[in-house]
């Protein structure tokens, strides 16, 4: 068992046996009878629990009433990163697909109804929270366009696309909260601490799948950071494991590491929503922490 994995583990167990404040409904009962919406929401929170073990443990920790929200919602999310990153399809055909799914949610939250699971699962979610969907759709255009391959020349231009493409999304939850009557404001000079967390986020992630994100051809690193390690590139190319490899992923751990631990990030924050926020980071650090013990196995 990976690091990750026994934290995840430890997570999920917390879940189970912390006493939390009874929410009003529980999360079928928050649904309803509807048998179409209910499979939906069902088939969300399947994907979620097989495809991303960590997240689903967050998930657990939150109020019954909420998580189905955040099953649709993360589901969404990665049913367009899917139909971005499918090489089965060249990349023109692979941003259409992206495009088209996005047209249809515009379509669907108009009508209220969806043939799609994940979709008729997040209109649901939009309509019962009252949740401003559109605010997604620069986010989600921004994966369109991940079809066609990134290249970034430094920090500040990968910053753009990372916070461009989470931020949105983790509005999304932190409106939900509020909406429920948990208030998540941040105070003002927290926001960039906020936005450098998310780096950390992004950063874990890309860490996380380089072996997958490499046999595709995608190297979703700043040059600004290859060129510190000027052999690392090429390596990184080849699949070869090299001291610039090696040296390169202890630096981009640390940085990671770094920018998800921010006190201040839920110094006056209600218990729950704090307690979240720290789970997640305690979860990342984790995830670096087997990222760089794999050391060769990394790629």
């Amino acid at each position: 068992m990976t690091a990750t994995d026994e934290r995840t583990s430890q997570v999920q167990q917390t879940a189970v046996t912390t006493p939390a404040r009874p929410p009003a409904k529980s999360s079928w009962a928050v649904i309803g009878n509807d048998r179409t919406l209910r499979a939906a929401y069902r088939h969300c929170r399947q994907l979620t629990r097989e495809q991303d073990r960590a997240e689903y443990a967050l998930i657990q920790l939150l109020p019954a009433a909420l998580r189905p929200a955040c099953w649709a919602l993360w589901a969404a999310a990665n049913a367009i990163d899917d139909l971005a990153d499918d090489r089965t399809v060249p990349p023109p055909e692979r941003a259409a697909r992206v495009e088209q799914w996005i047209t249809a949610l515009e379509r669907e939250l108009m009508t209220g109804t969806s043939t799609d699971l994940v979709r008729h699962a997040l209109v649901d979610t939009s309509q019962r929270w009252r949740l401003d969907l559109s605010e997604l759709h620069d986010a989600m255009t921004l994966v369109r366009d991940d079809a066609h391959g990134r290249r970034f020349a430094d920090w500040s231009a990968w910053r753009s696309w990372g916070r461009g493409n989470l931020l949105p999304w983790f509005d999304q939850v932190r409106e939900l909260f509020d909406k429920a009557g948990t208030p998540v404001a941040l105070r003002l000079d927290t926001q960039e601490v906020y936005e450098e967390f998310l780096d950390g986020v992004r950063l874990t992630d890309i860490l996380t799948d380089l072996s997958a994100d490499l046999a595709q051809g995608d190297l979703l690193l700043p040059d600004d950071a290859l060129d510190r390690y000027p052999k690392a590139a090429g390596d990184l190319a080849d699949l070869r494991w090299s001291p610039a490899v090696s040296s390169l992923i202890t630096h981009l751990s640390g940085l990671a590491r770094r920018w998800v631990t921010q006190p201040a990030l839920t110094r006056g924050m209600h218990p729950g929503p704090a307690t979240i926020l720290n789970t997640m980071a305690d979860l990342l650090r984790a995830q670096l922490d087997a990222i760089v013990a794999a050391g060769p196995t990394l790629l």
